[in-house]
């Protein structure tokens, strides 16, 4: 599992006062809490006192309560108050749950999982969730890692996979060829071109009659990408943060923001209302696939295979995942000779 990374652990509006927030990432049981004063913390989910998952219990205060037998925790993983202990007696130093590095941005809680010191930088731009309203929704995927992350940035398979759901709203392609004006850094690529406006009548009167849709796309290594959709004037964007639960199986977060889409009063409480239904439609279509995709996942990939002009993107994306992950290789392998050391 690829750590040394920030993952996206929650969205803010998921946060409520006094209900903590358990997840599973990376194989590692975590809970979130937001504390009266507003920070937000990341723990290890489990009192140490009976093993028992914190996240059941409540925020009180800047702590974190144990519904088992009350034991309380800081934010930084310290006992604070056991209350069966006399009170003459301090709480042991050594009465502690493991945190983690938390970081709030773009409205989404960003959790470092790994030993090396986070980097802020790393998290990818989501800007569009400090302005436009949104939506979310969680699937739980069989399938493998980077076949899935390669799909979600296929530029060709929305005319088809998708073609009950979106139809020609996004617009399509063709066969001809494309200029994606790929820019790829050292952990991520962005890129932008143009598909055609094949959209109903109806949908070209509220979207535009351009003959050509501008459409962006991200991806940042391990686990986020981006589709950007430009009409004339009006925006849309969907993220897509994917992470191993487990050896099994991969957890994706869909992420639809907007702008003056069914905008203003009431339309927009249909936004959210059409927005989320569309977007789990969508993934829905996209799991058909995914999950048939794991099957052939040890094969040996067939990089002579990818012939067409779309390819471009597919085959920067393996050079960007290979390159990462030889890297992710050589840090797991300089942490654990640490380890053996020390032992």
């Amino acid at each position: 599992m690829i750590e040394n990374q920030w993952y996206l652990a929650a969205l803010l509006p998921e946060l409520k006062k006094q209900n903590p927030l358990g997840k599973k990432i990376l194989g590692k049981e975590v809970v979130i809490f937001q504390s009266e004063s507003g920070k937000i913390h990341v723990l290890e989910d489990r009192c140490c006192h009976r093993n028992v998952n914190l996240s059941l219990g409540y925020v009180k205060g800047e702590q974190i309560k144990c519904a088992y037998h009350g034991w309380e925790f800081k934010g930084n993983g310290d006992c604070h108050c056991i209350p069966s202990l006399p009170k003459e007696n301090p709480v042991p130093s050594s009465v502690k749950v493991h945190s983690y590095h938390a970081h709030l941005k773009h409205n989404c809680v960003w959790v470092w999982f790994g030993e090396e010191k986070p980097d802020v930088s790393k998290i990818p731009p989501m800007n569009e969730l400090d302005e436009y309203p949104f939506v979310y929704n969680y699937h739980d995927i069989e399938g493998d890692l980077q076949l899935i992350a390669e799909s979600l940035i296929d530029a060709y398979h929305i005319n088809h996979v998708h073609r009950n759901s979106i139809k020609g709203i996004m617009g399509n392609l063709h066969g001809e060829e494309i200029a994606f004006n790929l820019k790829v850094e050292e952990d991520h690529m962005t890129g932008e071109y143009y598909r055609h406006n094949e959209g109903s009548i109806f949908e070209k009167f509220y979207f535009g009659f351009e003959k050509k849709i501008l459409t962006k796309f991200g991806f940042w290594f391990p686990n986020s990408s981006k589709l950007d959709i430009h009409f004339k004037k009006r925006r849309l964007v969907i993220y897509e943060h994917f992470y191993q639960v487990d050896e099994n199986t991969v957890r994706m977060c869909q992420i639809t923001a907007w702008k003056k889409i069914f905008n203003g009063f009431p339309l927009f409480f249909f936004a959210k209302w059409f927005m989320l239904n569309k977007s789990i439609k969508i993934v829905q279509e996209d799991i058909a696939f995914l999950e048939s995709n794991k099957k052939i996942k040890d094969e040996k990939p067939r990089h002579d295979l990818l012939i067409t002009p779309s390819d471009e993107v597919s085959l920067e994306f393996i050079k960007l995942w290979k390159r990462n992950t030889q890297t992710h290789e050589k840090s797991t392998q300089k942490e654990d000779q640490k380890e053996t050391s020390v032992l």
